[in-house]
């Protein structure tokens, strides 16, 4: 019986965690790294542990074990922490990541376009460099533009403050991935075709998913991202519906017996007329509260199941939206003034139900203090 819930993370994600735990009745205890997380501010968070390394997580954690607590991370280095402790962390808690064969599969962008090859999964082109010598044929047999990103994510944005690097000839692509093998490893990047079309082009199938079955599930647009190129994160989703995109997303989660929260991204590709595959978040991402408009919560539906009793998610057509609003403004003030978007008709699409990521009546301290906190946020996210 899950009485007590440890979100581990910080910022958005842990705020929309931390009230729909509250909304089912448990106990949520924040282990964040941020001094300045907005999450800690919310009336459904107990009490605040902070920590400054994963070995000091893990000490922090020692006074908290119990099989009666969910311990649920909101960030890529945390899921892979849980995963590489999982037997012994098993041993004191409930984990809410899929098992550590398939937060390996899908933590490594690499193994996980080797896996839709193997399954017949459209995915944009990809070629994996072991050397720069790799790169100097590559560049002389793909087609322009194409990507530089990396198989783990989250260690490379930190290191170059971008999630991926477009060039447009091979000599970009040489020269850009000189400068990149001084600081990593060319065998952990991948070079990949470039996708055109941007945001709108995004897709996602968010789903709380049981051996392989979806047991509550949104499909959404995210048509606008933090940066409008390659973003770090979404601005602004809209609920719709596509098949294609089901059908396929649930059967990767079906191949891979997947077990946790799961977003299955897909980009259209119009040259192609697909979708193609692009990643899965094994943890919550940013948008998830979105759900919270439709009646039901993830993290509400992972507990509810874990506690043997009947969820609150129904399907539904109902139209929806998700803004980070502060941030997305940010976004269409930017694309206008370079010329790339019209504001009325992005201010427009706001024209809608809308879940704000932040901002709450019944718990309005978070949406306070991200006011007053956006200018040390907005410095720390150019930081890193």
């Amino acid at each position: 019986m899950i009485r007590q819930v440890i979100i581990i993370g910080s910022h958005i994600q842990a705020l929309g965690l931390a009230r729909q735990a509250k909304r089912t009745g448990i106990r949520v205890i924040l282990f964040t790294e941020e001094r300045c997380s907005v999450a800690r501010f919310s009336r459904a968070v107990r009490k605040t542990v902070f920590f400054r390394s994963m070995d000091e997580l893990g000490r922090a954690l020692k006074p908290y074990e119990d099989t009666d607590t969910l311990l649920f991370p909101t960030a890529d280095q945390y899921v892979e922490y849980l995963a590489e402790h999982d037997e012994a962390l098993k041993r004191h808690f409930t984990l809410g990541i899929p098992a550590p064969e398939v937060v390996a599969l899908f933590a490594d962008k690499r193994k996980a376009y080797q896996f839709a090859d193997a399954c017949g999964i459209p995915h944009p082109k990809s070629c994996y460099p072991a050397t720069l010598e790799d790169v100097v044929r590559i560049a002389g047999e793909v087609s322009y533009p194409v990507v530089i990103k990396p198989a783990v994510m989250y260690s490379f944005r930190w290191m170059f403050g971008k999630k991926a690097f477009r060039c447009d000839s091979p000599e970009e692509l040489i020269r850009k991935c000189r400068e990149i093998s001084k600081r990593i490893p060319i065998s952990s990047v991948i070079i990949q075709e470039f996708l055109s079309g941007g945001a709108k082009t995004l897709y996602s199938f968010g789903a709380f998913v049981v051996d392989g079955e979806p047991k509550a599930w949104i499909m959404a647009n995210r048509i606008r991202q933090n940066p409008m190129d390659f973003g770090n994160s979404t601005t602004f989703a809209v609920t719709c519906h596509i098949p294609a995109i089901e059908t396929a997303a649930r059967d990767i989660l079906k191949r891979t017996n997947y077990t946790g929260l799961a977003e299955v991204e897909y980009m259209y590709d119009a040259q192609a007329g697909c979708y193609k595959f692009m990643e899965i978040n094994t943890r919550a991402w940013k948008w998830h509260s979105l759900s919270m408009g439709l009646g039901f919560g993830f993290l509400s539906e992972m507990l509810h199941y874990l506690n043997g009793e009947s969820g609150d998610f129904r399907p539904t057509d109902k139209q929806m939206a998700w803004t980070d609003r502060l941030t997305d403004l940010t976004i269409i003030l930017k694309e206008t003034l370079k010329g790339r978007m019209n504001p009325f008709k992005a201010l427009h699409t706001c024209c809608r139900p809308t879940v704000r990521a932040v901002w709450s009546w019944q718990d309005p301290l978070p949406g306070i203090m991200y006011l007053l906190l956006s200018p040390i946020l907005y410095f720390q996210r150019k930081k890193h």
